[in-house]
């Protein structure tokens, strides 16, 4: 890009006010930022990114070979927001927008305040991307580049700086954020380039310079003296040939590099090798480590080429079996052309096609024969497990799996799900109070300590199970929808077990670690008083829920300091979900000025309600408040690791004349706070 402001040797600087101005172009640029995995909204699937704060970065002039700095203005003014406002800013994978497998959401909010650049971004919810979402949301991933295009440039030049900058001063008075991208590793802000890896479109720039106050005279040429052979004519054509050399090998070396790195799908290493003047021999030798990086981590050679790892035709007939299976228990499953050849067969004869496709004569064999046949045959290699049998048990977790998550307990609404356990030993679960109080530092600069106290509750995973069996009568009937009857119901049976668990904890009412109950009315100055519960009950009202509420911001924590917890969910039976809905609902139009809820939807205390029938058995007009758990502890629960919800295992039973399948569900759930939770006993 030449410069747009430079004159011929020759010309003459006329002092004038204004500026200069001259229209470029130039690429999608880059900068840093940062996620915050604690902002993650795991209902909404939302995390919030601050995308920038215009810190000043050293950035390239490839065109005119020399260095320069870059300030990106953050203010209303100057960033263009239409974008975010039209839903236009994607969620990238590694700045790659040449496909829609790369996308991995939408900047939902974008704002300035205080001189930063936020975002709230919702991810995608498709299932490749699980655990991408998962490891932002555990913090495995942080670093985000956002990408942007400049439309103004005011600069200012090294020389009529006033600040100690050294080079020019490039400030983005206009600019426009793009995209916003995870990357594995970010741009160096403090030595961020423009990329040279991402070649798209070119953006036009506006480039502003003031004009220098000074007049300068022309300057009468020189001659040569006798004996000089060469003049300074000659001397500026070498110069500039050389530099243009210079920039042209520049260019194959960036060119060579971003080639090589694209050509083995680590694209994100080409940016940072150019930047570190890396020889195209030494970029080769850190892609070649970066590849064998890769390989170590995913346990094999997955980039060594003209190795492939195939499915072979047994696996791939029983994936087609499963899918017609899977499709007449549930008419939504997926469908290949693998599965469509058995769509219209019987349990029986998915079998027999089977054993013929293994070796197995099956002609003359009656349907008994031929199914206990289908579900003894096992291929070499297979200790306990017949084929058949660990299709039916693939078929039964995914149909099982379903009916988990459509039964959706109420529970997980507002209890916390706290990491799985890695065996059935007692967990300790520590509840810190808040940080000491800060006190004020002496003259002399000496600081005091303070200490941290907590309060620790325990609880361990408890099993549950049942065991059915898939007889050899069944599958000569072909009673597949009893099997699928039998296997929902597993599915809806394990959530309501851990609704139960979950809701047997409020009723129940048991002592917690400080041997208080945990709702109780008594003073918290006193050994295992709570404060949580009315000493006498109330119907549910503006009164009554403003009671309740008062007393949640009123808790203390270990150190009697002030927690300010503020209710989040009214939790209630059946019988008193209409009232709780008048209260809350922002469908409901107060007759009186006297009627206006602030907990209703969209106000400043608004409570989301929750009804489950099963506190009915215990009462019918005891209602609770919980806080958010992310405030603060509340009732938290868990699953054995690599066990989240009910799993099925089967094997081939002597006593049972077919194939037994076990339902396991490993779970448990424990009040870890009782500052978080208040109960009224209703009236």
């Amino acid at each position: 890009m030449p410069d747009p402001i430079a004159a011929a040797p020759e010309a003459r600087h006329v002092a004038a006010p204004g500026a200069q101005r001259q229209q470029n172009a130039m690429p999608l640029q880059h900068r840093a930022a940062m996620v915050q995995p604690a902002s993650f909204n795991a209902e909404q699937n939302t995390v919030r990114v601050m995308w920038s704060e215009g810190v000043r970065v050293r950035r390239y002039d490839w065109w005119n070979d020399r260095v320069y700095e870059e300030e990106l203005v953050v203010t209303p003014e100057s960033v263009d927001m239409s974008r975010f406002e039209a839903g236009a800013v994607q969620v990238l994978d590694s700045h790659n927008g040449y496909g829609v497998r790369s996308i991995l959401g939408i900047a939902q909010r974008g704002w300035i305040e205080n001189g930063q650049a936020w975002a709230d971004l919702r991810l995608s919810r498709r299932e490749e991307l699980a655990g991408i979402v998962q490891d932002i949301r555990d913090g495995v991933i942080r670093d985000v580049s956002a990408g942007y295009s400049v439309e103004r440039y005011e600069i200012t030049r090294a020389i009529d700086r006033t600040d100690g900058g050294t080079v020019d001063l490039w400030r983005a008075v206009r600019w426009t954020p793009q995209e916003i991208s995870f990357v594995p590793v970010p741009a160096d802000p403090a030595a961020g380039t423009r990329s040279q890896a991402q070649q798209g479109a070119q953006f036009p720039v506006e480039f502003t310079r003031a004009m220098p106050a000074i007049q300068q005279e022309p300057t009468m040429p020189q001659g040569t003296q006798a004996g000089n052979d060469t003049t300074p004519a000659a001397d500026n054509q070498a110069a500039l040939a050389a530099a243009e050399a210079a920039r042209a090998a520049e260019a194959q070396r960036s060119a060579d590099i971003t080639e090589l790195c694209a050509r083995h799908g680590v694209a994100q290493l080409a940016a940072g090798l150019i930047r570190g003047n890396s020889t195209v021999d030494a970029a080769r030798s850190a892609v070649l480590e970066e590849l064998a990086r890769r390989d170590a981590a995913s346990g094999g050679h997955t980039n060594v080429r003209g190795i492939q790892t195939v499915t072979d035709e047994t696996e791939t007939r029983l994936q087609g079996m499963e899918e017609a299976l899977m499709l007449r228990v549930d008419p939504r499953a997926k469908m290949t052309e693998n599965g469509n050849q058995y769509r219209g067969m019987s349990l029986l004869e998915m079998g027999r096609d089977y054993l013929e496709f293994r070796g197995v004569r099956t002609r003359g064999m009656d349907r008994m024969h031929l199914a206990g046949q289908v579900l003894q045959f096992r291929s070499p290699g297979m200790m306990s497990t017949s084929d058949f049998a660990n299709l039916l048990q693939n078929v039964a977790t995914k149909r099982l799996r379903r009916g988990y998550d459509v039964s959706a307990p109420s529970y997980r609404r507002w209890a916390r799900e706290a990491p799985n356990a890695p065996d059935f030993k007692s967990m300790s679960v520590v509840n810190l109070a808040g940080a000491p109080d800060l006190r004020q530092v002496n003259e002399h600069g000496e600081f005091t300590y303070g200490s941290m106290t907590d309060g620790k509750e325990t609880y361990s995973l408890i099993t549950y199970g049942r065991i059915v069996a898939f007889t050899r009568q069944a599958m000569v009937n072909d009673d597949l929808r009893g099997f699928d009857r039998l296997v929902g119901a597993f599915g809806d049976s394990a959530a309501r077990l851990e609704n139960r668990t979950v809701y047997s904890i409020l009723t129940a009412n048991a002592a917690l670690a400080d041997t208080g109950n945990l709702f109780n009315a008594t003073a918290v100055t006193t050994a295992g008083g709570h404060a949580n519960l009315t000493s006498s009950g109330t119907a549910i009202s503006l009164t009554s829920l403003n009671v309740g509420r008062t007393m949640m911001r009123l808790q203390k924590g270990l150190q009697s300091e002030e927690l300010n917890v503020a209710p989040r969910y009214l939790i209630v039976p059946a019988t008193q979900e209409m009232l709780a809905y008048q209260y809350t609902s922002a469908n409901y139009v107060p007759t009186a000025q006297s009627g206006v809820s602030e907990f209703s939807s969209g106000g400043r205390s608004a409570l989301e309600v929750v009804v489950e029938a099963y506190l009915d058995a215990s009462s019918t007009t005891a209602w609770y408040l919980a806080a958010d758990s992310a405030q603060v502890d509340t009732v938290e629960f868990c699953h054995l690791e690599g066990a989240t919800g009910p799993v099925i295992e089967s094997e081939m039973g002597f006593e049972v004349d077919g194939m037994a399948m076990k339902c396991r569900l490993d779970f448990a759930a424990k009040a870890i706070d009782f500052r978080g939770l208040y109960k009224n006993v209703g009236a």
